[in-house]
């Protein structure tokens, strides 16, 4: 069977991308093509979950092996497309920002029974591509900052050392 899927962003609302998997292949299948398709880093940690018609998350199927044994999570690369998408209009979250909580909206569109597909396929995609991680030039910015104080702080004040050692000739 195959699934047609419509892939958005809340980030850039012109970002659409469609494409279609073979039911027989995993979540992390499907993971390792959104990957590709879109040019992001594959040691970048993600998630899929299945959620409800409001996008409120009820399962997650993880990219590690979280070592329980529920139904509430699963494992990307034992879980087979069939075993979770049973009819259109089911919807995933594909998050691959973690630390800043960004995520793919994925909706089933199609599911066309009794035929095969031997690689995935991208039918659509248009808009601007979100990437992968958002840059944190402020943040890096306030770090180099900060660590420069550090710095300065490890040595102490001038006037510590002139007391202690009096004044020193220079060279």
């Amino acid at each position: 069977m195959i699934y047609h899927f419509k892939i958005h962003s809340r980030e850039f609302d012109n970002f659409q991308m469609e494409v279609s998997l073979d039911g027989n292949y995993t979540f992390f299948d499907f993971h390792c093509f959104i990957q590709k398709c879109l040019g992001f880093e594959s040691h970048q940690l993600a998630s899929f979950f299945v959620s409800d018609a409001q996008w409120k998350k009820l399962k997650e199927i993880s990219q590690l092996d979280m070592g329980i044994k529920s139904s509430v999570f699963l494992n990307m690369h034992k879980t087979r497309l069939s075993e979770m998408l049973y009819s259109t209009a089911q919807k995933l979250i594909y998050t691959f920002d973690f630390l800043n909580d960004r995520s793919f909206y994925i909706e089933l569109t199609g599911i066309i029974m009794a035929q095969h597909l031997n690689e995935p396929l991208v039918t659509l995609q248009r808009g601007r591509t979100p990437v992968q991680v958002l840059e944190e030039d402020s943040y890096s910015q306030t770090t180099d900052v900060l660590q420069e104080e550090e710095v300065f702080m490890d040595f102490g004040e001038l006037n510590d050392y002139n007391e202690i050692f009096g004044e020193m000739d220079n060279f």
